[in-house]
């Protein structure tokens, strides 16, 4: 083997040998990444669990209000807890039926 040969076999050896190294601390690097991006993604993960829970619960409320008001129609008990309570609610009356099941507006036009 020729000096120059030696040479440039030692010099590709060792930049084999420097690039291994820097591939294993940047693989460790990303392992690191790896493992803060997990975390991270345990903690979204949990805020919207309670999100999506608290949208159940906004939910429920909501369909319980909405049942309170139907009582409150037929109990003023109802209708004074839900006024103390800064829900103040109006019931319209129903209109009149119209006699003989015939509608009371025109619509455009004559016959």
């Amino acid at each position: 083997m020729k000096a120059w040969q030696y040479l440039v076999t030692v010099v590709l050896g060792a930049a084999c040998l420097i690039l291994a190294i820097v591939v294993i601390k940047t693989g460790k690097s990303n392992q690191g990444l790896q493992g803060e991006l997990q975390q991270q993604q345990a903690v979204l993960q949990q805020l919207q669990a309670e999100i999506n829970n608290t949208q159940r619960v906004m939910q429920m409320g909501n369909n319980i209000l909405q049942d309170m008001v139907i009582v409150a129609a037929r109990s003023d008990k109802m209708h004074k807890l839900l006024a103390n309570n800064g829900y103040n609610i109006q019931f319209q009356a129903a209109p009149p039926a119209a006699a003989n099941g015939t509608s009371t507006s025109k619509k455009g036009g004559t016959p």
